[in-house]
C-alpha cells in the first residue's frame, strides 16, 4: 500500500471573526505516524478536520500527494478512515457483527459475502480482537471499543487514517497497545496522523506537531522537541509554553527553520 502524504500551507479556519486556526503549515508523511498536541482550545481537533475535509478552510490548501483535496472530492473521502473521539458503534451489536454490517454499507455490493468475511475476520485477527469477536460492544473495554472503531475504517482499506484523541479515557498499558496498532498500519504505507493530550509514549510517534492558540510552533521528533524548548521530558512542556505568548514560540520555531 502507498498512503498519500497530507500538506496544509498557510491553512486558516474561521467561525465568523473569529480564527480557530491560522496560517498553519506541516505536513503528515506517508508511512508515518504523526501526533497533533496542545493546550486545550489550541486547534488540535480544527486542523484534523481539515484534513479531514471535513472542514472547508477560509484560506490556505491542503494536499494529498500534491493534488488539492477539494479536486480529488469523493476520491479522496473513499480512501480516507477517520475516528471521532466518542465511539460510533452500536453497544448491542457484537463485535463480529458490528463489522459485518459496516462492511455491508461500506463496501461494493458486487463483493461476495466470502469475500467480505474473510475481510471482516483480516481486520478482527489485525486488531487483536479474536477472543472479544463473539462479545457485545457494551460489554468491552474502552481500548477495545477503540479498536472495533479503527476497524470499521480499516474495512475499507484506507490510505489515510485520522484520528481524534483517540487515547482519551485509556490507561498507560490500553494506550501503549494502541499506539503499537497505530504503527503497525503506518509501516504498511499508510498516513496516520493522531490528536492528544497524552505525554506518555509520544516516543513512539514518528513526528510530534505542536499547536497553540491556532498556530502551529513545532513539527519535528521528541529528541529535537526537548532541545527547541529546553525541556528535560515533553511533559513539561504545557508548563513552559505558559512562560511566553504564541508570538514568541512562533516566532522561535520559525527561526529554527521549521524542521530544517
Amino acid at each position: 500500500m502507498s498512503g498519500w502524504t497530507l500538506a496544509a500551507t498557510g491553512l486558516t479556519f474561521k467561525i465568523g471573526s473569529k480564527a480557530l486556526i491560522s496560517g498553519v503549515t506541516c505536513t503528515l508523511p506517508a508511512g508515518k505516524v504523526s501526533a497533533i498536541i496542545g493546550p486545550s482550545g489550541s486547534g488540535k481537533s480544527t486542523l484534523l478536520r481539515c484534513l479531514a475535509s471535513t472542514y472547508k478552510p477560509s484560506s490556505g490548501t491542503v494536499t494529498a500527494d500534491g493534488q488539492l483535496l477539494k479536486k480529488l472530492g469523493d476520491t479522496y473521502r473513499a480512501r480516507l478512515g477517520y475516528v471521532p473521539q466518542d465511539d460510533v458503534v452500536h453497544q448491542e451489536l457484537k463485535v463480529e457483527h458490528e463489522l459485518g454490517f459496516a462492511a455491508r454499507l461500506r463496501l461494493d455490493v458486487a463483493m461476495p459475502a466470502e469475500e467480505r468475511e474473510a475481510l471482516v475476520d483480516r481486520v478482527i485477527r489485525e486488531l487483536g480482537l479474536e477472543r472479544q469477536r463473539g462479545q457485545k460492544i457494551a460489554r468491552l473495554s474502552g481500548g477495545q471499543r477503540k479498536r472495533v472503531n479503527i476497524g470499521i475504517e480499516l474495512l475499507a482499506d484506507p490510505r489515510v487514517l485520522l484520528l481524534d484523541e483517540p487515547a482519551s479515557g485509556l490507561d498507560p498499558a490500553t494506550e501503549e497497545d494502541l499506539l503499537g496498532i497505530l504503527r503497525r498500519l503506518a509501516h504498511q504505507g499508510r498516513t496516520v496522523g493522531l490528536t492528544t493530550h497524552s505525554m506518555e509514549y509520544l516516543d513512539q510517534v514518528d513526528q510530534i506537531l505542536v499547536m497553540m492558540e491556532g498556530a502551529m510552533i513545532y513539527a519535528g521528533g521528541q529528541e529535537r522537541l526537548l532541545r527547541h524548548f529546553g525541556i528535560p521530558h515533553v511533559a513539561d512542556m504545557f508548563k513552559t509554553l505558559r512562560s511566553a505568548g504564541v508570538k514568541h514560540w512562533a516566532a522561535a520555531w520559525a527561526k529554527a527553520g521549521k524542521g530544517a
